[in-house]
């Protein structure tokens, strides 16, 4: 055990290196599904031993803190019944994989050598030549499945490779270059985010401190009405258009409109698992769709269940206005641990939990990134950022 634990940065270089390989870039392609369950598990396993190494047991208060919140939520959707024991089951393991992911990934801490880094980001690169290569030749679905996951994974890999790189003029260039490979995808979304993401990251290169002061507000703030200027027409179409059609509702705002309601009337903690937005209601069939009348529309009732899953947000309603509130916590944890760090010695790690939130918070608008496999692969290159940035920050103080 301890020799396993010594050589916990060498086991982690691997595991992340085929969890970008078969959990990201060719997990369509090989069609098995269970892939970032098994990434989660490993961590699990990990960080489990990596905690009996230590014997630092209050490292593992967040962990705990995921399991007895989702253990609650498991509790209260037997109790109200909130659909099968199956789709609470499923849903469970669905929800809490990302957390679980991250915070085990925080605790294992891994320091990878310039040499792994260096090999990483070759890899990224050939990878990102692959992905342009796929969209140039029109071989999107048989290799990715669908547009937005060639995006997500051209996301994936420039996140990849800026956490591996030095963070030179020339980093940034590669960074957009890879990230731009996502373009193909002509995704209304990740074109948002590729505005934010380069502006962002040159406007930090350049000198900009990126902290929450006044003059930075009011920049975020400018470039997010120059996104929503570009992504209007989307906008327009998927919540507008389909909330002012009275005789068929779209099943985007038919869902978000029924989140709404989901959470006034299950006030405080949702309707519980498997029951609305998320992959095991559509699977198991939730009755939540009948009780409010969106059974019969087009990608929302039972033969024809394809926007069920389709966007993040509305699946919050399963765990109500305290699961937003605990939801909306992670994040802000997540940048005021990362805001506390910030030095010019780790502005790059900085821009990786920014671009990361704000990754998030666009693509919860319309698909489950969150709970998927690339998502948990973000979240975990996000942990061991925040990580090396808490660490580093302790180093420059003294404090360890």
């Amino acid at each position: 055990m301890s020799s396993l634990v010594f050589s916990k940065n060498n086991l982690f270089f691997i595991f992340l290196v085929m969890g970008y390989i078969f959990g990201v870039i060719l997990y369509d392609c090989i069609g098995f599904k269970y892939t970032d369950e098994l990434l989660a598990l490993f961590l699990a396993f990990f960080a489990a031993l990596i905690l009996w190494e230590r014997k630092n047991w209050r490292e593992a208060i967040p962990i705990m803190t995921i399991i007895c919140i989702f253990l609650f939520y498991t509790i209260y959707s037997f109790i109200i019944h909130s659909n099968v024991s199956g789709a609470i089951i499923k849903d469970l393991l669905i929800q809490i994989k990302p957390f679980i992911g991250f915070y085990c990934a925080y605790l294992i801490a891994p320091q990878l050598t310039s040499a792994q880094k260096r090999f990483i980001c070759i890899l990224c690169l050939i990878i990102g030549g692959l992905i342009v290569i796929v969209g140039l030749t029109n071989h999107i679905y048989p290799v990715f499945g669908h547009p937005s996951r060639l995006a997500t994974a051209a996301t994936a890999t420039a996140f990849l490779f800026l956490y591996c790189s030095t963070y030179t003029w020339s980093d940034v260039l590669v960074f957009v270059l890879l990230l731009s490979a996502g373009i193909f995808s002509t995704r209304s979304k990740f074109y948002g985010f590729w505005l934010i993401a380069v502006f962002l990251l040159i406007y930090s290169k350049s000198g900009g401190k990126l902290r929450f002061s006044w003059k930075d507000s009011g920049i975020v703030f400018c470039l997010f009405l120059l996104v929503v200027w570009l992504v209007r027409d989307k906008i327009i179409l998927y919540y507008v258009d389909g909330m002012m059609n009275s005789r068929e509702m779209w099943s985007r705002p038919a869902m978000m409109l029924t989140s709404g309601r989901i959470l006034y009337d299950y006030f405080p903690f949702g309707s519980g698992l498997g029951s609305f937005g998320s992959y095991a209601s559509g699977e198991y069939y939730s009755a939540i769709y009948e009780i409010y009348g969106i059974d019969q529309l087009w990608g929302i009732s039972r033969s024809t269940g394809f926007f069920i899953c389709d966007a993040f947000y509305p699946s919050l309603a399963q765990f109500g206005i305290a699961g937003v509130i605990l939801y909306i916590t992670f994040w802000v944890l997540i940048l005021r641990k990362g805001y506390c760090c910030v030095s010019a010695h780790n502005r790059k790690q900085w821009m990786i939990l920014l671009l990361s939130f704000l990754f998030f918070l666009i693509e919860g608008i319309a698909d489950t990134t969150f709970t998927h496999n690339r998502g948990l692969f973000i979240l975990i290159i996000t942990a061991i950022t925040l990580k090396e940035m808490k660490y580093s920050h302790e180093t420059s103080h003294g404090h360890i």
